[in-house]
């Protein structure tokens, strides 16, 4: 990656990271820790990986999801225990939180699909699909369709985009 991409010291610190083990192990290991932080740019930063051949990209893509995956599972079951754990309740009451529940009872396939666009609305809103009640069933299909679209778009363009910078 070139000194200028993201700035010096963010290189050099991505640089040593990555040269502390050539296993593709740590590599998969770092984009699915990372997806539960910043979701959107571990998406980015694992098809730069891709692009600039340090993980094939199916590899890439899989880690990415399945990060994905976990981060929105553990959020959701974290509002489902609210129902069993009143001190977790009385933590997990946020306008925002409350403001999600009735529309996720109504339609949760159409609010999960707006949840996964908004960037903002993921912590919250998978935590209120479990304070909603939203079917285990219905919340996993949906989250993995949401997933599979959302990654896959975002995926494909940085892909791209690092292969086209990657070649000048």
């Amino acid at each position: 990656m070139p000194a200028g991409f993201f700035g010096g010291a963010d290189v050099l610190m991505l640089d040593s990271l990555l040269s502390y083990s050539d296993s593709p192990y740590w590599l998969v290991l770092i984009v699915i820790v990372s997806t539960f932080m910043l979701e959107d740019l571990a998406i980015i930063g694992a098809a730069l990986l891709a692009a600039s051949g340090k993980m094939m990209p199916e590899l890439a893509f899989a880690a990415t999801c399945v990060g994905m995956l976990i981060g929105d599972t553990a959020l959701y079951l974290l509002g489902r225990l609210a129902h069993r754990w009143p001190w977790l309740a009385r933590h997990c009451r946020h306008p925002l939180i409350d403001r999600q529940v009735r529309p996720l009872q109504q339609a949760p396939w159409h609010q999960l699909a707006l949840i996964r666009c908004m960037p903002g609305l993921r912590t919250f809103g998978y935590i209120a699909c479990g304070v909603a009640r939203v079917p285990g069933w219905t919340f996993t299909v949906a989250n993995v369709v949401s997933i599979l679209i959302w990654a896959a778009g975002l995926f494909g363009v940085a892909y791209w985009l690092g292969q086209a910078y990657a070649e000048q």
